[in-house]
């Protein structure tokens, strides 16, 4: 199934009807069939009060004969067996209309955050977008499945019951319309006053989320450093300003709903009122005085349930404007005549980036990283290492300057010309849900059993999961939690391997395992590396010697480069950075005396 679901309509666009009719698209008809549906299973529940008129006043005139009496028994069950049939027809047309829709809607939203840069993810938390694909879809498809069926059911039987009531006494039946008319104004400033609340509720219910979900995956520290009790303290600050947003919404709400129904019920005592002026007038008798106050009960308690249909369209309406919200999120640009990179050498031309506003992490940076060569980046934390890696896979764009593979600007090349020509080992490994095989698999969906498990064999993973009960079937658990942190690295490696880019970027694998799965990791990444261009962060003095280049960062900009021989002898960051690793290798843990 392919998502063919529009963007959403942002909000002040219309309300949650308008624009779950305009997310509908090519399934308009289905929907507006079942919507139908249902307002014909209501028209049928009306049917026998109409029957009853008939009955009540023939028995009154003495003109109820034997056949007519078994004809009005065939339209009583007429009625009921339509109920039943338009009900199924209803029913099956708009549950599959909704479930394929918020499938679409999913799909959609779900290729779009795929084209989003990545600030967009790393400034949410995981609760944020987890409730757009949870509650916020659940909540417009409970909508579009149950909500616009309900509105129609609401309104079918009493324009029935009213259509009789008009046919006995069209001046009573104005009556029994006086109070609807004069709620319905009360129930839409209700609805208006939700939208705002709404969107803060559901907001706030993915702030709890993100809490709940910060707390469950990392309860392994707050358990080692003692710290249950501030973090969930910080998730129960979350319930709380969740429960509150959600007592004010209803301290709000709950005047108008409280009006609209007095309004609403109102019509009783006026029916009763007209009704009885009537009959002492002499205007009707009193057979036709109990129909109308029998009947007019059926007007008026389905237009009563409309309120619980309000709850459920205000939920669709805050929902559609927090996923509006994700849609209308500009993409990462796409070339218009998209470029063809001549070579696999990597170029930064004068680059300036920062993650915020007026705080470059990159100032000015220019380099250029030959095709088939590697090139270390060393510094202290913060001096923009990881950057440079992330800017070369185009997670993030440049402020200003040029990011060039082959000659040809990243921000030239289509996604996929710019992934073909790049993998990337991350020093903090992620292992989806799933099977070995799955994910060493991951960027070569196509690839065969035997290719798989010679990527395996490169990486020297494939003695470890043999090992395992269910070899390449294993599975992983989420993240990768099943292995340790060498084998999930050697997995990682070997996803690398089968891609087979020419462009390998690095964030040094080796720098927290220990020494008996680093040797093996440096064994996979010498098979990985040939005769690629290499960018590695480097952090272990191994990796820095090898490199036929090192570019020294600090501060943002470039202090030093040249190769190690080079760069050792002549005094600055570098010779510093060397000489201190280099006493760290000797350095021991003991015990006074």
């Amino acid at each position: 199934m392919t998502a063919t679901a529009p963007a959403t309509a942002g909000p002040g666009r219309g309300g949650a009807v308008a624009r779950l009719w305009a997310l509908a698209g090519p399934r308009r008809a289905r929907l507006a069939r079942g919507v139908g549906y249902k307002f014909l299973q209501s028209v049928c529940a009306g049917v026998p009060f109409g029957v009853l008129v008939l009955i009540i006043d023939q028995l009154r005139t003495g003109t109820l004969a034997a056949a007519g009496a078994w004809a009005l028994v065939a339209v009583i069950v007429a009625g009921f067996a339509g109920q039943l049939v338009f009900g199924y027809l209803s029913a099956s047309a708009t549950w599959l209309t909704a479930y394929q829709l918020v499938c679409d809607m999913r799909l959609a939203a779900l290729q779009h955050l795929r084209r989003l840069p990545m600030s967009f993810h790393i400034g949410r938390q995981q609760g944020e977008t987890s409730a757009v694909f949870t509650s916020d879809m659940q909540a417009v498809e409970g909508f579009a499945s149950n909500g616009l069926s309900t509105v129609a059911q609401a309104l079918g039987l009493p324009l029935v019951v009213f259509a009789v009531l008009v046919a006995v006494d069209p001046l009573l039946a104005v009556a029994v319309l006086v109070s609807i008319v004069v709620a319905m104004p009360v129930l839409s400033w209700s609805n208006r006053r939700f939208t705002e609340l709404g969107v803060q509720r559901q907001d706030l219910q993915a702030g709890a989320t993100s809490r709940m979900i910060e707390y469950v995956q990392g309860i392994a520290v707050i358990r080692a450093f003692n710290q249950g009790g501030a973090r969930q303290e910080r998730f129960r600050q979350a319930l709380d300003d969740f429960s509150d947003i959600s007592f004010a919404m209803v301290a709000r709400l709950l005047p108008g709903g409280l009006v609209f129904a007095a309004i609403v019920q109102a019509g009783i005592p006026i029916v009763i009122t007209a009704a009885t002026y009537s009959l002492l007038g002499g205007r009707i008798d009193a057979t036709t005085m109990i129909l109308f106050l029998v009947l007019s009960l059926n007007v008026f308690q389905p237009v009563l349930a409309l309120l619980e249909v309000m709850e459920t369209l205000r939920l669709a309406d805050a929902s559609l404007a927090r996923i509006d919200r994700v849609m209308r999120e500009p993409v990462q640009t796409q070339p218009v005549t998209p470029a063809v990179p001549s070579g696999h050498g990597i170029e930064f031309t004068d680059v300036t980036f920062g993650y915020l506003p007026g705080r470059p992490v990159l100032d000015g940076v220019s380099f250029t990283v030959p095709e088939r060569s590697m090139t270390a980046l060393v510094g202290p934390s913060g001096a923009g290492k990881s950057t440079v890696l992330n800017l070369v896979g185009r997670f993030f764009d440049v402020d200003s300057g040029h990011v060039r593979i082959g000659g040809a600007d990243v921000r030239d090349l289509t996604t996929e010309t710019l992934y073909e020509q790049i993998s990337v080992v991350f020093q903090d490994v992620y292992l989806f849900q799933g099977s070995i095989y799955d994910n060493i698999a991951f960027g070569s969906p196509d690839a065969t059993p035997e290719r798989v498990e010679s990527a395996a064999r490169a990486a020297q993973a494939h003695e470890f999961v043999q090992r395992l009960p269910d070899g390449y079937a294993s599975r992983v658990g989420e993240g990768g939690a099943t292995l340790s942190g060498g084998e999930r690295q050697r997995i990682s490696i070997a996803r690398a391997i089968l891609k087979d880019a020419p462009i390998v970027l690095l964030d040094e694998a080796t720098a927290a395992i220990d020494p008996t799965n680093e040797r093996l990791v440096q064994e996979a990444l010498a098979r990985l590396v040939q005769d690629k261009t290499l960018l590695v962060v480097a952090h272990k003095l191994t990796t820095i010697q090898e490199a036929d280049q090192i570019l020294v960062l600090d501060g943002g900009r470039i202090a030093q480069r040249g190769a190690h021989d080079e760069l050792v002898t002549h005094d600055g960051s570098y010779a510093r950075f060397w000489s201190e690793r280099h006493r760290a290798m000797g350095w021991q843990i003991t015990t006074a005396p």
